[in-house]
């Protein structure tokens, strides 16, 4: 589905376009590449190339998947799309380890199956990783710049994308806030209030105009407003809301 002239969703739960485990899944058309942020659970991977291929977009151009962090409704799809499409992956080098070689309780898939979030016999894909992202690293894709911010809440290695196109500065951000201006912690091992608190005011006076999160709906003006909603929020003496 086709956002703005360059900036697509293909793929996610929240707008019935493929697996209910998935996450959004955004493709960028960066003219002579394209880069995805995301790629679901890997459950309907399918799916999201028919959903590819139905906007017209050249999948064989694929050159470039950025992971927002490692939890499987985020990664699980990029062993599959690695594979067949020889794309590099990024992903924080703080998570990296669990995309390669790490067990669920390295990216709280134990307990979220527990939770009732994946089936029990769901099986994630390690996949190698092309490159290890750090804070404030710069990633050039076509004409484009990617700004890298690092903003531990939600998961240690949570990172947000950040670039300017023809339609305005946006944001992918990932679990770290939604379109709405709400965060997502969770009660589980690398997701803490107190991260939130220290690193969300990395997303300060950005003069973002889009916001595209990891699930719920995107907005395409005044997104600085919504971060800076979560920001205040954060400030205050009782725990903010929590996108479920």
């Amino acid at each position: 589905m086709k956002i703005t002239d360059n900036i697509y969703i293909v793929g996610g739960s929240s707008f019935g376009l493929s697996h209910e485990f998935d996450s959004n899944v955004y493709v960028i058309d960066c003219k002579n590449e394209m880069v995805m942020i995301d790629t679901g659970a890997g459950l309907a991977t399918n799916l999201i190339l028919e959903n590819i291929k139905n906007d017209g977009i050249n999948i064989k151009n694929l050159s470039k998947i950025f992971l927002t962090h490692s939890h499987v409704d985020h990664s699980g799809g990029a062993y599959e799309l690695r594979s067949k499409y020889n794309c590099d992956v990024f992903i924080s080098g703080k998570e990296a380890d669990f995309i390669e070689s790490g067990n669920e309780k390295d990216f709280a898939l134990d307990v979220a199956k527990r939770s009732g979030f994946y089936s029990l016999d769901y099986k994630f894909k390690h996949c190698e990783v092309s490159a290890r992202l750090m804070h404030n690293d710069v990633i050039k894709c076509g004409p484009f710049i990617f700004k890298i911010l690092n903003i531990p809440g939600h998961s240690k290695g949570s990172i947000a994308l950040v670039a300017d196109f023809l339609k305005g500065k946006a944001i992918f951000s990932g679990d770290i806030v939604s379109g709405e201006g709400i965060i997502c912690y969770l009660n589980c091992k690398g997701s803490e209030l107190s991260d939130y608190r220290k690193y969300i005011h990395r997303l300060a006076n950005l003069g973002i105009d889009m916001i595209f999160p990891g699930h719920g709906v995107f907005t395409l003006s005044d997104g600085q407003k919504y971060i800076d909603k979560a920001i205040y929020d954060l400030s205050l003496l009782t725990p903010p809301r929590t996108l479920t």
